[in-house]
Formats: structure tokens, C-alpha cells, sequence
């Protein structure tokens, strides 16, 4: 049985208020994930951000980093599969990832809390076209739901963040509460944390690589932590921190 390795949060910009994307930075950061064995990478940028759309259209249609175009929307970049997808922050200040091909992402409300979770699963049945929609860092302060009932309506996944992992049994708990698969993400913004918590998808065609078409329709997907992930999220956010203090006049 294949194994497939991805992470399935990762941003590309450091900042929401970034005018354009570093695309060096953004190509180091792809070299990382490669050297750190990923297979692949699902860029969940904040789609509030001010350069999401020329991140997206950059790296899926521009194809600025020179890689392998894929029929489905997706890309392969220095040995990484690269899939589409957005983090959303919900009317009730829940983050939702969401994945789905570039056009469905495209044509969302890019205005922080212009959903609840409902009316963003409702317009995405709606259109039709396949999607997963996974709940990120759901027990980080400020970022909670208590409404279970939603949570098994709408959602396909509970994430367990690398951020978190002091209380990754919050996160085992509630996804076996709602019978939901999980997903590891790194929640990185940087080259520093990529892949420091990982998503495992088990597949029984060895033969068959990911495609954007399999990742929104796998089921049984489990997590798994980097041995150095508490490291490598404590210094990621030392780098930020730097970043921000470099910034400040």
C-alpha cells in the first residue's frame, strides 16, 4: 500500500497585507518541502490576503515557478505536487480550510466573515463541483465552534496543528465524537515549519500518483507530527516575530 505525505495547510505569504508574493521565497519554500520528503502541499493562503489572487493565478496559471501543469489544475514545482485551496475565517471567527479547484476558490467572498459555516457548505454543494472542507486549529483561543451538529454537517476533516500539539487530544476526541478522518497541517507561513505536521493518505493503487480529483474525494486520512515539530513551530514564529520587528519604523 502507497503512503502519500502532504501538508495540508501551508501559506506562502508571510503576511495578509504582503501587495505581491515573494516568489523567491515562495520557490525556497518548495525546495523545503521537497528535501523534507513531502509529496505534496495544499496552500491554504488566508484568502483575505491582499496578494491571494496573484499567488494563486501566479502559481496555477501563470505557472511563475516554471513547473509541471497538470490537467487538473494542479502543479508540480521542484518535486511537489502543489494543490489549490484557501483558509477562510468564518462568521464565528473559525478558520475553515477549504480545497477546491482554482475556479470554485476564485469565485468566493474573499471578505473576512462573509460566511457562516453553513451558507459556505451550502454554496459549495451548490455549485457542484467536488471539495473538502477541514476545520483548522479548532481549539486555538478565539478559533472554537461549540456547535457540533454543524461541525458534522459541513466538515470532512478536523485538522491537528503542529501549533497545538499540547492538546492534540482535544482533536482526537472530537473527530472520533463526529466519525471525521483528520488531516496534519503546519499552518506555516515560512520555508522554517513546512511539513512539521503531516497528512497520511493510504492508498491501495501503488501505481496511481495524488491528484487534486483524489485529495478531495480521499477518506481515512490520519495525521502525523514531525518528531521536531514543537522546534520547528517555536521557531517559526521567532522568524515572524524578527519579520515584524524588522518591519516596524
Amino acid at each position: 500500500m502507497k503512503r502519500t505525505i502532504l501538508d495540508a495547510h501551508v501559506h506562502l505569504l508571510m503576511w495578509k497585507q504582503q501587495a505581491e508574493p515573494d516568489w523567491n521565497s515562495v520557490s525556497q519554500t518548495l525546495k523545503v518541502a521537497n528535501f523534507n520528503e513531502l509529496d505534496a502541499i495544499c496552500i491554504t493562503e488566508h484568502i483575505e490576503a491582499n496578494a491571494y489572487e496573484k499567488l494563486m493565478l501566479g502559481l496555477f496559471c501563470s505557472n511563475r515557478l516554471g513547473g509541471s501543469t497538470q490537467g487538473d489544475g494542479s502543479v508540480i514545482c521542484n518535486g511537489v505536487l502543489v494543490l489549490p485551496g484557501a483558509e477562510l475565517h468564518l462568521a464565528n471567527n473559525m478558520n475553515i480550510g477549504v480545497h477546491a479547484d482554482l475556479e470554485t476558490l476564485l469565485s468566493l467572498d474573499r471578505r473576512a466573515s462573509a460566511y457562516t459555516l453553513d451558507t459556505l457548505h451550502g454554496l459549495l454543494e451548490k455549485r457542484g463541483r467536488p471539495f473538502k472542507l477541514v476545520a483548522h486549529h479548532i481549539f486555538w483561543p478565539g478559533k472554537t465552534c461549540s456547535d457540533l451538529e454543524a461541525l458534522k454537517r459541513c466538515i470532512n476533516a478536523i485538522e491537528v496543528p503542529a501549533k497545538d500539539l499540547t492538546n492534540i487530544h482535544k482533536y482526537l476526541t472530537l473527530a472520533s465524537t463526529l466519525n471525521l478522518d483528520t488531516t496534519g497541517g503546519s499552518d506555516s507561513h515560512s520555508f522554517i515549519s513546512i511539513g512539521a505536521c503531516k497528512t497520511l493518505i493510504n492508498e491501495d493503487n501503488t501505481h496511481s500518483p495524488l491528484t487534486l480529483k483524489k485529495w478531495l474525494h480521499s477518506h481515512h486520512t490520519t495525521h502525523e507530527p514531525d518528531r521536531d515539530s514543537l522546534r520547528l513551530t517555536a521557531l517559526a514564529r521567532i522568524h515572524r516575530q524578527t519579520d515584524t520587528e524588522r518591519r516596524e519604523p
